[in-house]
């Protein structure tokens, strides 16, 4: 079985376990592959693997799954400390998940990704995300005008700090901190939710998998994918974000913590049943 190890280099303790990891994988018979998340073309060395372990935490999964949804690689998330909501299983269950996901005893979990379009002047820059995509102030300690189409039609100009437009599996994450609502990771539904909004409506809305939403920036902003990657927005560019075709695939077994028993866990703060 091919094996990508996925990695970001700035975390020692990844490499360091990466490369113990790798040691036991070829010698159980398994052809691995180095993966560096930080270069662009991190996914081109992964191809032909039937799955990816990505060593790391939350953040790191958010990069690997831009990078390898595309090339329809399944994901396995080890975290190296705690477990979040993305990295499922530990270290030390990894060897066991991967004799797991050999001998077929594994299922996989489709992900709902973001497609962004930033248009200006008739040009489109493309974006994929698994959490969130975010148009909110820059540097200016000010709100700004959001207005939000759904469909190609007009809904409401937000004045706010900003918009965040995120999936289920980033329910969790910026849009949960700002009161947005919990949607199982399962769901395929877009939710929509502003940030710290100024005599708007401050409810956040919950969409179909296949509207489509546009953000017409109407002030000085930024645009963020993830959280991990930024650019600057000027007035009159515009955001259309929708169900990506491509989705991000998540490996399970036996190892990996029911989702509901993370959310009891790390929001609800709930003792364990």
């Amino acid at each position: 079985m091919k094996v990508a190890l996925c990695v970001r280099p700035d975390r020692p303790d990844a490499v360091r376990a990466a490369r113990d990891a790798a040691a036991r994988m070829r010698k159980a018979g398994h052809e691995v592959v180095d993966v560096n998340l930080d270069t662009p073309s991190a996914g081109a060395g992964a191809k032909g693997a039937m799955i990816a372990c990505i060593l790391g935490g939350d953040g790191t999964m958010l990069r690997a799954a831009r990078a390898m949804s595309p090339l329809g690689i399944p994901l396995l998330g080890v975290n190296l400390g705690r477990l979040g909501f993305l990295t499922t299983i530990t270290i030390d269950d990894l060897d066991s998940a991967i004799a797991d996901v050999a001998a077929g005893r594994h299922s996989v979990e489709e992900r709902t990704l973001l497609d962004a379009r930033l248009v200006r002047a008739g040009r489109e820059t493309p974006f994929l995300a698994l959490n969130d995509v975010v148009v909110a102030r820059g540097a200016a300690v000010r709100s700004i005008h959001v207005a939000v189409r759904v469909d190609d039609d007009p809904l409401v100009v937000y004045w706010a700090d900003g918009v965040i437009v995120a999936t289920a599996t980033g329910s969790t994450a910026y849009g949960f901190s700002v009161g947005g609502p919990l949607i199982l990771p399962s769901s395929r539904a877009i939710m929509l939710v502003p940030i710290a909004p100024h005599l708007s409506f401050g409810n956040a809305v919950v969409f179909d998998p296949d509207q489509r939403i546009e953000l017409d920036v109407r002030d000085g902003a930024r645009i963020s994918i993830d959280g991990q990657e930024e650019h600057d927005l000027g007035a009159g560019d515009r955001i259309a974000v929708r169900r990506s075709e491509t989705v991000a695939k998540f490996v399970r077994t036996s190892h990996a913590r029911p989702f509901l028993s993370l959310l009891r866990e790390k929001i609800l703060k709930e003792p364990g049943t």
